[in-house]
This record gives C-alpha cells, structure tokens and sequence, in this order.
C-alpha cells in the first residue's frame, strides 16, 4: 500500500500552488505511491469509496489544478520513479535520496521515462548528445504534471510545445483500470474514440467538438476530428487518469549554441529586433532556439552586474545554433535595432549564468510577494501575430490603470515570456484585497480581447480551477473562452473514463457542472 501522510505540515504544503491564489481545506491525507501498481490499487479503492482524489506534481503549477478545493484525498507522483520493464539501455540516477530509472533507445531517439522525473533530471540523465527539448522555467517540474498540462517554456519557438515530443504513455484510469497508449494506434471516428484497457475493458469516449484556435493553446481538452488518443491525456490537467509512463521522442542536442541578452533603451528598439531575428530564423539564415522578453519592470527585480545601476527599457534573450562565423544576422540585428548593451555567452557556463538570470524571475517575484504578504495574478494569453502589437499595448494600458488607481512604492506589473509565439506573460502585483479586485477584472477585460483576436486564454499553464468574473457574474475560466455546453462535453468525456467523478474534481470544470450529468 501508498505511503500515507497526515501531519499537518505535510498537508499544508499541498493546499496551494506557486501562484498562492487557491487554499485547500479538509485534505484528509497525502498518499505517495511507489509504483503504478500501488497507484492502481489506491485509485481502484477510492472510486469504489466515492473519494475524492486530487494530484499532484512538484506543486510548480499556477493554475490551482493540484490544489484539492474540495477535500478529499491527494496523490503525490513524486516517487514514480521507475517505468515498466524495456528491454533496453536503463540509466540509473538519484535525486533528493530517491532513485529513478529511464531507458533509452539511443538509436531511435527515444526514451521511456517514468512521471517522476523532473525535466533538470531528465536533461542530466540524458547522454551527451541526445535531447528531450520541451524547457519549461520551472525545471523542478515533474514530467507527468508538465505532459498534463502541455508545458513548453522558451524553445517553443524551435522546436514546438511538449505534445510534439509525446509517443504514447501509460495512464492509470480512476477506476485503477491501466492504459497502454501509442500514438497512431487509436483515432477519433466520428468525434469519438473507442479503445480497450490492459484487463479488456473497452471504452467508447466522446471528443469535444468545440474549434481550438490555431495557435500555441493549452485551454481545454484537445479536440480535432480524428485527434489521436494519446493527444486526449496531454494538457488534460489530471481529470481523465493519472500519467505513470511516458515514450518520449528525443533530438540531436543542438551545437555550437551561443547565449545572447540585449538591452534597449526603448522597448520599440526591442521589438523590432525581435522580427529581426524570426525574419532570419524563417529565412533560414539563423538557427534560433528561443526568443525571450524581459519588460523594464521585469529587469529591477533581476540582479547581476551587466545591469547592475542602469535603466533600460528591455531585454531580449534569445538562444541560437551556429558557429560564430554563422552568426552575422544576428550582429547585423543587434546594430541595426540600437541595443545598448549585449551580453554574448558562448561557453557553457557562461549560457549557464544566462539561464540562471532568466529564471531568476520568477524567484525573485515570488520573494517580494512573501515579504510584502502580497498576491499575484499572471496571465498565460496568446494571440496571433497580426493581433499581437495590439494585445500588447492593451497589457501596458492596463497596468498604467493599476498604477494610477492606486499609486504607491514597489511595482503593479511586469512583462516577460515566450515572445517568439506572442505569448508573454503580464504579472499583476496586488498589495491588498482592493488592489487584487481590480487585478481580477483587469485580467477578465484582457482575457475577453485575448478571444477576440482569436487567440487562447492559456498557452501552457492550463485553467485548473481559475474562476473569472464578467459583468458581477462568476463563472468558469474555460467558460469565457468556449461556453457551458462545451464544458459538458469536456464533463461527458471525463465521465466516460471517471465514471464515478473522482479526479481532480474542479479542473477545467466545476464540480456543479459535473453534478448535471
């Protein structure tokens, strides 16, 4: 049987998430499973019990999907840590006293990982050469929650969001039955999919038939005609069974990668060296991983020496592939667009404390919001290109209202993220249950221009158990963006596998829609 925890430390510690906006109540306990068999076993009982089970990663979320709202039970993933028996290469490594094991097929460029690893471990466990490139920020991340919930982080831009790298997986259904899924095997047919379980229990499961927008999206399950199966469980935020395994494709780790932060005086100097460096990437004339942007606000809560007592509008960092001969487009941008100061990594460590100063973002932010006891609230829209110079001025515009309505010391917003697919993320920065009202209705007026360029309410974060409000009225975040009946057929296809509606209670859909079916 599951470890199991019920000191209070212990549970509070699963009652938020990094975002902080949601607090569980009534955990009744933490169940840590060692295997997929002691995963299946604890699930197979409570369905019968009728218990509610939430799950949960590293906890690195921002969308409230691991935070048990309404009690229950919470299963831990983090001591996944084997996969099922391949007869191939395993590699073995420990992290934080617990062992892990993958396998690798290093000559088809695959690995079979199980749900516990983080992508930092994965990315050391992995040879030299050989590369899973799915970079969420946060590296802690376990890979069965960041395959929940489509993760993708900066190279994006490259090499697409994390459902390009998934061949199939394993899945623990609520009921404990146990899938085995590769990509191909199992089609939608008339917007439906109908498979069998390892025990021969088959399932006939309805596809959603709302349009998904065209762009980086992770709002929702994934829904096209004739989607495949394994499609359905990625970004599906833990409602339909809990990920234990997955087959992973992997790349050639890319060469000769050279590390650059611009800085600019003025952000329309940052924005143009952006198209720059897509126009190069599009004309083939550049190998370019990831395009990052850093606001000028975002820039005062970094720290080191290359800023250190300097004012500038904007940052751009952006990883490239190529030797340094192959790089003129890049020189040729970083003149032509009046950066002020470029910061050139070539080595190894030099790219290391590159990627340290990014990600000391959102540390940093994390930190003020603890010492000032404040709360945050950060978008994940996306939209497409020809709207994106508007979205962008309606962010700014809105953080000026946030600054001029309640003027006071320390920042109300920055500006930063995967500006190479339009997506950035804006940070409102509340100090108090007035200023976090208004947060809230700024972001509602954000997301609702966001839909109407025809873009996406979430990119990678997935809505978790987001709420919204829209004219006094609260409803579901998913809501906004495609309306209750699409919502129940979200609901029908969780009861097809769910029946018992246990998992992940709140995610993507209230529990009250649920209590329709």
């Amino acid at each position: 049987m599951a470890q199991k925890r019920t000191d209070p430390a212990t549970l509070a510690e699963f009652a938020t998430d990094e975002s902080g906006i949601l607090h569980a109540q009534d955990i009744e306990a933490i169940y840590y499973p060692q295997s997929e068999a002691e995963l299946a076993q604890l699930l197979a009982q409570t369905s019968k019990n009728g218990n509610l089970v939430t799950v949960s990663g590293a906890g690195t979320g921002l969308s409230g999907a691991r935070v048990p709202i309404h009690g229950g039970l919470v299963i831990a993933t983090e001591n996944l840590g084997t996969p099922q028996d391949h007869d191939l290469t395993h590699i073995d490594a420990e992290q934080f006293g617990k062992q892990y094991t993958i396998y690798l097929d290093a000559n088809r460029r695959e690995a079979y990982v199980p749900a516990g690893v983080s992508t930092e471990l994965l990315d050391e466990m992995l040879p030299e050469g050989l590369l899973y490139p799915p970079d969420p920020t946060e590296k802690s991340g376990l890979l069965g929650a960041n395959i929940a919930c489509n993760a993708s982080g900066a190279r994006t831009f490259h090499y697409g969001a994390t459902r390009n790298w998934v061949l199939g997986m394993r899945v623990v259904l609520p009921t404990g039955d146990i899938l085995t899924l590769n990509r191909g095997e199992v089609t939608a047919d008339d917007h439906q999919l109908r498979f069998a379980s390892e025990s021969g229990t088959t399932y006939t499961v309805p596809v959603p038939t709302y349009q998904m927008p065209p762009i980086k999206n992770a709002a929702g399950l994934y829904a096209r005609p004739g989607m495949d199966l394994v499609d359905l469980f990625i970004g599906s935020e833990g409602i339909l069974g809990v990920i234990t395994e997955a087959h992973l494709k992997l790349t050639g780790r890319p060469e000769n990668i050279v590390g650059e932060i611009a800085f600019f005086t003025s952000e329309a100097d940052a924005l143009a060296f952006i198209e720059d460096l897509r126009a190069a990437a599009a004309a083939g004339a550049m190998t370019v991983l990831s395009i990052e942007y850093f606001d000028g606000n975002s820039l005062d809560f970094m720290e080191h020496e290359v800023i250190a007592g300097k004012d500038y509008a904007a940052a751009v960092y952006t990883e490239v592939s190529g030797m340094l001969d192959e790089l003129d487009a890049l020189l040729v941008a970083l003149e032509a667009n009046n950066s002020a100061e470029d910061w050139f990594a070539e080595t190894p460590e030099d790219r290391r404390e590159q990627k340290e100063f990014r990600h000391s973002l959102p540390d940093e932010v994390h930190s003020y919001l603890r010492r000032h006891d404040s709360q945050a609230w950060v978008t994940d829209f996306v939209v497409p290109a020809d709207k994106f110079p508007e979205m962008l001025q309606a962010y700014h515009a809105a953080g000026a209202a946030l600054r001029e309505k309640f003027p006071r010391e320390g920042k109300h917003y920055l500006v930063f993220g995967h500006i190479g697919d339009y997506h950035l993320h804006v940070e409102f920065i509340s100090h108090n249950p007035d200023e976090l009202s208004f947060v809230r209705q700024l972001y509602a007026d954000l997301a609702k221009q966001a839909i109407s360029f025809g873009g996406t309410i979430s990119g990678e974060h997935g809505v978790g158990k987001k709420t919204i409000t829209v004219n006094g009225r609260t409803m579901p975040y998913l809501e906004l963006m495609y309306g209750k009946e699409s919502l129940m057929q979200i609901a029908r296809t969780k009861q097809a596998l769910d029946p018992n509606l246990i998992l992940n209670v709140g995610n993507q859909v209230p529990r009250a829609y649920l209590e329709e079916l």
